[in-house]
């Protein structure tokens, strides 16, 4: 009897492990994850250079594991398993007091063969060569030029985790030292730390992004930092309308936390929002600045300007004549482009663009004619990617 039932667990693991392997190379391979809100690794090429410097490996591994059938319920079982064996953390992504939610681990910018994958140590040296592009990207400005790097969610929330902010510290007073003095350098982070240890609620509990009320208050520092104070609009003239109360985000997906309470969106209205012409890569936003239809998917954050495109402007309907602000950034500044957009025309350009090269500051502000510039783009993405390094 304890012979067939050796012989029945065997079987049943090897059909279990064939079925895995034959559903692996039925299924249609996925580009893009909707839950996650990020490309999936397809079948990457061969390439000699890339196997020999490491690369190709890495993308097969990320392959297998993003194209992994039922994926997204072995996420999720191996988020509960974390928990229960005390780990507090899975996939790189750290749950902290409240259902807080954070990214731990990144890839550091692949601009040389030693870059390294689920890294939590923040090259010093890119940091600094990100400072130099930002004080080159100040010499060579033409018209006044702020650079605000938004916080991550790790150095934001730091309050609410255990996880040592050293490493946050570290990378936060190594660009304030090395940013020339001159340059008009937003460091925001000590601000949204006070404020959400304060309890204000300024950054997703599931998501990368900060909220709309957090999008505001960046919106008044950079109107400060041009010297505007005085045309800030206070936080009470704008109706606040909830448009979403089931936003689970990035980390909430990443890692499998499902149980934590999800986000809500809003949207703070002035109620000339009809004023305005919004166009996305040539073609007009009929939502303006918000694009509604987002809020019955995944990526509800997308709510913003209608998510990722290369070139985004705003400008009157009525033509009436303001001054320009080219906004070289992320997705953190579609968030407070409304508010920005009260003030100027903008011209916003996409500095994670796959297609088009924006890094050169001076050259599309110019192409802009633009009064004023702003760099908006987040800490995450300045550690993790090269386009900092490069302005000019």
């Amino acid at each position: 009897m304890k012979h067939r039932h050796s012989i029945a667990t065997v079987v049943i693991f090897v059909l279990l492990l064939g079925s895995v392997a034959v559903a692996f190379w039925l299924l249609p391979d996925r580009n893009f994850s909707a839950r996650e809100n990020r490309a999936l690794q397809t079948l990457p090429r061969f390439d000699a250079e890339k196997l020999f410097s490491g690369e190709l490996s890495r993308a097969y591994n990320d392959y297998y594991a993003d194209q992994f059938p039922v994926r997204d319920l072995f996420v999720t079982v191996k988020g509960a398993l974390e928990l229960l064996s005390g780990k507090g953390e899975n996939n790189g992504i750290l749950i902290g007091r409240g259902g807080q939610l954070a990214k731990r681990l990144f890839d550091t910018a692949r601009v040389d063969k030693n870059a390294a994958t689920d890294s939590d140590v923040i090259d010093a040296t890119h940091l600094q060569n990100a400072a130099e592009g930002i004080n080159r990207a100040t010499r060579n400005a033409e018209v006044p030029l702020v650079v605000l790097l938004t916080g991550r969610t790790a150095d934001v929330a730091a309050s609410a985790f255990l996880y040592p902010a050293a490493e946050s510290d570290k990378m936060l007073a190594t660009l304030r030292e090395s940013v020339d003095d001159r340059a008009r350098y937003l460091d925001l982070v000590p601000t949204y730390r006070t404020l959400y240890a304060d309890g204000e609620y300024v950054y997703y509990r599931t998501d990368h992004h900060w909220t709309t009320l957090g999008a505001y208050y960046a919106y008044c520092d950079i109107l400060r930092a041009f010297g505007m104070e005085k045309d800030i609009i206070p936080a009470k003239s704008f109706q606040k309308e909830t448009v979403a109360t089931d936003f689970r985000g990035t980390f909430a997906s990443a890692s499998g936390f499902h149980f934590v309470p999800p986000d809500s969106v809003e949207v703070w209205l002035l109620g000339n929002e009809d004023e305005f012409l919004v166009t996305a890569d040539g073609c007009v936003l009929d939502g303006g600045f918000y694009n509604r239809a987002h809020l019955s998917g995944n990526d509800k954050y997308s709510v913003f300007l209608d998510g990722t495109h290369d070139v985004v402007t705003i400008t009157k309907k009525d033509g009436t004549d303001r001054p320009t602000l080219a906004i070289f950034k992320d997705s953190f500044a579609n968030s407070v482009a409304p508010f920005l957009a009260q003030h100027f025309d903008l011209v916003l350009y996409n500095l994670s663009s796959p297609r088009t090269d924006y890094t050169d500051v001076t050259a599309y502000t110019r192409a802009a004619d633009a009064d004023a510039a702003l760099v908006l783009y987040t800490l995450g993405n300045v550690i993790e990617t090269d386009k900092i390094n490069r302005l000019r």
